[in-house]
């Protein structure tokens, strides 16, 4: 069965009020400064999970503007721990840039065991420059990781990415959105990286040409047909409700989509 999981990149915008007016690093980089200091890292990180909780989500993609390698101490994610545990969340991954060097992929390594998550997603410039010290750091750490497509026109290229062994720990964390912008045919792309696929983000957007996220029902990709076609090729692994703004709250919303997503693979509501 499908793990259904917020990213909590959604709420990129959040700690600046949704008045985001330089794109997505200014949200990065508030959200970071928000949850570095310990002093308040309970307080807060304890209010992003119960807000996810109460739209009905049990699972997560944490995203690492909340805890971040290269800030996170012992004391962090021991209280990460105790407020995961109480709020009965999953963890399913965690999303981000995962280092450009040796010293800061094995940071985060370290940080998953730490919170004990199984899964990175996003990019690895690391690993794109020395696989076989990542894979070995990876297989040392138990950790697997899953690339997010981006600027790839075709699934070929998506496989050069991902590579040709190893498969067992590096895959694809399938971007609906970012796909569909670079005009790639959606459906024959699961079957062609079925085989390496770990995650898929679950992301609609108002046109081709606009990068805005929106409800699921109002976008111009048919995320219904891609949920039956990950059904057809018998994906059961996360699917993650991504769906961010700039310039408001998107929960309620992400909520929507949730039941979208749950009334689509039969699931009880």
């Amino acid at each position: 069965m499908n793990s259904i999981s917020f990213i909590t990149a959604n709420f990129v915008g959040r700690e600046l009020g949704y008045q985001v007016t330089e794109g997505w690093y200014q949200g990065n980089n508030a959200t970071n400064d928000y949850f570095r200091p310990i002093d308040t890292f309970r307080k807060r990180f304890n209010a992003l999970l119960r807000e996810i909780k109460d739209l009905g989500f049990q699972a997560i993609d944490l995203w690492m503007a909340h805890l971040h390698w290269a800030w996170a101490t012992k004391d962090h994610t021991k209280i990460a721990n105790s407020l995961i545990a109480k709020h009965g969340i999953k963890i399913s991954s965690m999303a981000g840039n995962w280092g450009e060097n040796q010293l800061e992929f094995e940071a985060a390594c370290r940080l998953a065991n730490a919170i004990e998550v199984r899964l990175l997603t996003g990019s690895a410039p690391f690993l794109a420059t020395h696989r076989e010290v990542a894979v070995e750091i990876l297989r040392r750490y138990n950790l697997e990781i899953a690339l997010v497509n981006r600027r790839e026109k075709d699934t070929d290229s998506m496989l050069r990415r991902i590579g040709y062994d190893n498969h067992d720990i590096i895959g694809a964390a399938f971007d609906t959105a970012w796909f569909h912008r670079m005009g790639v045919d959606l459906m024959d792309a699961f079957e062609a990286l079925a085989p390496n696929l770990k995650m898929v983000r679950l992301k609609n957007i108002k046109s081709t040409e606009e990068a805005t996220t929106c409800l699921y029902s109002k976008g111009c990709i048919p995320l219904e047909d891609c949920v039956a076609k990950l059904k057809e090729i018998k994906f059961n692994g996360i699917l993650s409700i991504e769906h961010y703004r700039f310039d408001k709250n998107p929960a309620e919303e992400c909520r929507q989509n949730f039941e979208m997503v749950k009334n689509w693979l039969s699931l009880p509501s």
